[in-house]
């Protein structure tokens, strides 16, 4: 099981995101670091949970369609390590100017229904308490087999409505079901992991990461696991 630590990015710093209420997000607040900079958040969460990787979303691009900003694109670029970057992708030709280690995430909240061409890419399932974010009527389990279906080998689910929050992972059912469907594919899972007992009820059900960021800060997860 690998924890990846997540940022958010808002108007160029890191904030705290709580349940998906993107207008209420303000610079992190954190014991573990006395910064809201990127690349100081990043340092310290990857230090704190001996991970290698991060997942980086870019709130301003995701929710108002901006271009990804240049500071955003140095930063991903210096952080040193592999990064999931959602960047609010809604073309191939956009995502796939980002190279490795950057490997892009096409989310169902911004593009909806996955297609062809998002070679390298992840494709999320965003979540709101269990039913899909999409520009779509389709299913979570709709989605996901539209995405193994044009290739995606990379699913997330993520349920917006839990980040932050501290109250438990509630993907547990949709990740079990996946895992079964799909033995094969890497199973990403986010959304109110508070501990290394919910870290290891992700992992019963199949995932092969977890997306992590308040428990971190908080310090009840260091070093329990580290990516790679």
């Amino acid at each position: 099981m690998r924890i990846i630590p997540v940022i958010d990015l808002m108007g160029g710093v890191v904030v705290r995101a709580v349940a998906g209420r993107r207008q209420e997000y303000r610079p992190i607040l954190s014991p573990l670091v006395d910064s809201a900079d990127p690349s100081h958040v990043a340092e310290r969460l990857l230090a704190a949970s001996g991970a290698t990787e991060l997942y980086v979303a870019d709130l301003d691009a995701i929710t108002m369609g901006n271009p990804v900003e240049p500071r955003v694109r140095d930063f991903l670029k210096a952080v040193g390590v592999g990064v999931l970057f959602d960047g609010g992708f809604r073309t191939a030709e956009v995502a796939s100017s980002f190279a490795p280690p950057i490997r892009p995430v096409i989310a169902s909240e911004a593009f909806g229904v996955p297609v062809r061409g998002f070679n390298r890419s992840a494709y999320s399932i965003d979540l709101r308490n269990g039913a899909a974010v999409s520009t779509t009527a389709a299913t979570p389990l709709e989605l996901a087999a539209s995405a193994v279906a044009v290739g995606f080998e990379t699913l997330i689910v993520l349920d917006l409505a839990q980040v932050g929050t501290d109250t438990g992972p509630g993907t547990l059912p949709l990740v079990h079901e996946l895992r079964t469907r799909y033995p094969r594919l890497e199973l990403i899972a986010g959304g109110g992991i508070r501990d290394r007992d919910d870290v290891t009820r992700l992992a019963d059900a199949g995932a092969d990461a977890v997306l992590v960021a308040s428990a971190l800060h908080a310090g009840r997860l260091r070093g329990c696991w580290a990516s790679g």
